[in-house]
């Protein structure tokens, strides 16, 4: 059996750490990319991507509707969920949005629900 990659968007070191291990538990392959990584870079086998739309870099329409296009679930992390952002980032293509603290408790149902 092939595992499946989950691309993680998160620089914070504490979070990345909390969410990769979620991954690995539900046996998902985990790679971190930055601003840097291409789209045509991702591994076939990806399936979802967990985005830190809290980091400057990675709070961008365009990295989420490049991740849709290449058919990928999306699911956005920030600490203050605001109707404007949650509007204009579910339109680009995030699947779910959910805040920091709710998305390392909720981590193994979020992915079982989307995949």
């Amino acid at each position: 059996m092939i595992m499946k990659n989950i691309l993680l968007f998160i620089k914070d070191f504490e979070l990345g750490s909390k969410v990769s291990s979620a991954c690995v538990d539900y046996e998902m392959n985990v790679e971190f990319c930055d601003e840097n990584t291409s789209p045509d870079d991702f591994a076939n086998e990806s399936i979802l991507a967990i985005i830190d739309l809290d980091e400057d870099v990675f709070f961008s329409v365009g990295l989420v509707s490049e991740l849709k296009r290449h058919e990928l679930k999306i699911i956005g992390s920030l600490k203050e969920l605001k109707a404007k952002d949650l509007k204009k980032l579910k339109s680009a293509g995030c699947d779910l949005i959910l805040s920091k603290s709710s998305l390392v408790k909720n981590l193994p149902s979020v992915i079982s629900e989307l995949l």
